[in-house]
Order: structure tokens, then C-alpha cells, then sequence
């Protein structure tokens, strides 16, 4: 009955219900001739229960057994109001980050103007440039603690403004990155200190800026330079033939040591998914004559990792080590069934939509039920024949 009544059900009916004899004789005794052997006919049984003892309607009987009733027009009703009411508490408190800095006196007056409405979207002519409400806040509080640093003499780094400014130094996204630089009129790496991210590598290259600083022939077994740095300051000489991309840490190291390939090939661990730093990399510094591939997993994410890279790059990335004959022969994880159904569906979606080099690999992993094999398992089938392998590569 309650349901009943919180789905917006009318009164003016019969309600249906599976009863026991037990509770078919306790609603009898509530609600008298109103209970047949099959259901209830609620108007009835209201007008007996308000004509009984209890004296009370049958909705206040519902209320008192169980709690305040929320109908679907009541629960969008109260949504709305919670809505609402974290609406205006986001607006005060931005305006109250904000209301000190001089700086953003215009954007104050802004936001005090927006109507007073449910629609959380920034105001018209913010400096911010963005449609989104989350990162329109998040660059104004941003922005108001930069000026208060900025009025001392000081100059945060990216975490650390992250962490004075919105609670937390992972909060920043890319919007509120570009928002915030919009609202303090500089770009971000100059706003802040910016903290670099490593690439290791071992290889035919070296890197000069103001005379050599790493040779990277000499890396025993690699060496670890400033992705950004290197991007941007200096000359990076590449000699090799090729880069050589590596998803795992131990099987990048194996590669670095106990075969020749860094004697032709720039050897890169990527780290799982690249970071932006060799994004940058691989489309600045890499030639377009030079071939680019990867050995990864032999699995979806193994996949995605190198086809996610390619597109963030703009390069051609050509798999290696990762056909279905490897994966045949390959050692399988150990996983409950609830991860192989999630493998099988993520490699069936893969079957539709990835490049032909990568169709025969997918096509083994929906056949075996969406078992994964990781790359350190092949040590020993690839890497005493990987520089042959790489050498006998055709262009795509």
C-alpha cells in the first residue's frame, strides 16, 4: 500500500496483494469487508478505518507504521530544493572567496547578478571563458588565492595553490587550468611552478642545453630525463633508427639490459597510459620518418594504452609482440569470472573499432573468454629474438 501510494496511486481503486491467511485476517481486522481474498479496494478501507476505533485515515495509518511518505512528485520536489539549496550555498561561498581581491571586483559584481534561479551555469562576460559551473568556481577561488600570493611576493606551485584554493592538490582539470589562466591573464606554466615529469630511456640520443647534459649511450640501464624540459629547452639529438615504446617497468629494464636493441632504438618506458610529457615528445621531437612502436599487455587495456597514445600523439604506433600467436602461447592471469566478463565485453567492443594489426589479438582473447596476458610472461619467447623482430618491421 505504501508504494503504492508514493508511485502516485489513486484511492479510488482495488489494490491487488499476495496474502497469507494470517495477514489476510489481520487486514480484516483493520479494514473489515474492504479485504477480499485477492486485494484491498483502498477507498473502502479508508472509510471504514476513519469510522472504527482508530479513527484515522488510512494514509495518516501508512505514516505512523512507517515514516513520511514520498511521492515521486514529493521526491523531485525535494530534490529540487536540495538542488537549489547547494546552488545558492556554491554562489555564496564564491563570493565570499572572492570578495577581498581587487582584481576580480568585476567578476564579483558578475556573479552577485545572476538571477535567482535553479540553473547553475557562470554569468554572461566572465573572463573565465568557460560554460561550466564546477570549473567557472573552481578558476575564481583559484584565481582570488593566486592574487592574495601573488600580492605577497610569493608564487605558488601547482599543487600547492591547488591545496590553498579548492581542498586538494589532484583537483585541477584541464578547464580550470585554462579558466584560471584566463581570469589571472598568463598562461598556466607561467601562473605557477609547474612540476616536470620524468621519461626513462636508454638509446642512441643525447640531450644538450648549454653543452651535453645526458648521453643517453651511456645509460647503465637507463636514465630518467625531464619530459618538458627536454621538449622544450636545448637540442635533443636523435640517432636511432626508431623509438621503441614499453608499457611495464620490468620488461622496459629487460629490454635496457640483456638485449641489444638500445644500440639502434630510443627505448621509452611509458608507464601504462603516456603522460602528457611524451605526448609532447613523440609530436616534437620524434622526426616523421622514424617508425614508433609498442609492446605491451596482451590485452584490452594493453590495447588502449597504444591506440589512446597514437591519437593523443598524431603518430602511427605499430604493435610488436602482440599478435595471437604470442597470446596462444602466453601464460594467462588468474582472475575471478566477474573480471573475465568485463574483459570479454571491453575486447568485443574492441573487435568493431581498432586497427587491423590489432584484429587477429582480439580476436584470440574473445576465443579464450577474455583472458589477459601481460608481457612479462613472454620474457623469454620475445626478447632473445626482439632485435630481429624490430628489424624486419614493414612500414604500415
Amino acid at each position: 500500500m505504501r508504494q503504492h501510494i508514493a508511485n502516485g496511486g489513486k484511492m479510488d481503486r482495488r489494490l491487488s496483494l499476495r496474502m497469507t491467511d494470517r495477514e489476510r485476517a489481520d487486514l480484516i481486522d483493520l479494514f473489515g469487508n474492504a479485504v477480499n481474498a485477492t486485494g484491498v479496494q483502498l477507498a473502502r478501507a479508508d472509510t471504514v478505518l476513519r469510522g472504527s476505533r482508530h479513527t484515522l485515515p488510512l494514509r495518516m495509518l501508512i505514516i505512523g507504521a512507517g515514516g513520511p511518505i514520498r511521492t515521486k512528485r514529493g521526491q523531485a520536489r525535494y530534490r529540487a530544493i536540495i538542488k537549489r539549496d547547494r546552488l545558492m550555498r556554491e554562489r555564496a561561498e564564491t563570493l565570499a572567496a572572492i570578495a577581498d581581491v581587487a582584481e576580480l571586483a568585476t567578476e564579483h559584481e558578475l556573479l552577485a547578478s545572476l538571477l535567482d534561479d535553479n540553473r547553475r551555469v557562470p554569468p554572461d562576460g566572465s573572463r573565465a571563458a568557460t560554460p561550466h559551473w564546477v570549473t567557472y568556481c573552481a578558476a575564481l577561488r583559484a584565481a582570488a588565492e593566486w592574487f592574495r600570493t601573488e600580492s605577497r611576493g610569493w608564487k605558488c606551485s601547482e599543487r600547492e595553490l591547488a591545496l590553498l584554493a579548492l581542498g586538494g592538490t589532484k583537483t585541477w582539470t584541464k578547464a580550470s587550468k585554462a579558466a584560471f589562466a584566463n581570469l589571472v591573464g598568463l598562461p598556466f606554466t607561467e601562473a605557477v611552478h609547474t612540476s616536470d615529469t620524468g621519461l626513462r630511456m636508454t638509446g642512441p640520443a643525447e640531450w644538450h642545453r648549454q653543452g651535453l647534459v645526458a648521453d643517453l649511450t651511456l645509460a647503465e640501464p637507463f636514465i630518467e630525463l625531464p619530459g618538458w624540459a627536454v621538449t622544450r629547452d636545448g637540442r635533443f639529438d636523435l640517432q636511432a633508427c626508431g623509438i621503441f615504446l614499453i608499457e611495464n617497468q620490468e620488461t622496459f629494464e629487460a629490454v635496457a639490459s640483456r638485449t641489444s636493441v638500445p644500440r639502434n632504438w630510443l627505448c621509452i618506458w611509458t608507464e601504462g597510459f603516456a603522460s602528457r610529457a611524451l605526448v609532447h615528445f613523440l609530436s616534437s621531437c620524434v622526426p616523421e620518418s622514424l617508425p614508433i612502436t609498442a609492446w605491451g599487455d596482451l590485452d584490452p587495456p594493453g590495447i588502449d594504452i597504444i591506440l589512446d597514445l597514437a591519437d593523443r600523439s598524431g603518430r602511427s604506433i605499430q604493435p610488436i609482440a602482440m599478435d595471437a600467436e604470442l597470446y596462444r602461447r602466453g601464460c594467462k592471469l588468474v582472475e575471478e569470472p566477474s573480471e573475465l566478463e568485463k574483459w570479454l565485453n571491453r575486447a568485443k567492443q574492441q573487435a568493431d573499432t581498432v586497427p587491423s594489426h590489432f584484429k587477429g589479438l582480439v580476436a584470440a582473447m574473445i576465443e579464450h573468454g577474455g583472458l589477459r596476458c601481460e608481457q612479462e610472461g613472454l620474457h623469454e619467447q620475445v626478447l632473445p629474438y626482439l632485435y630481429s623482430r624490430l628489424a624486419e618491421l614493414k612500414p604500415f
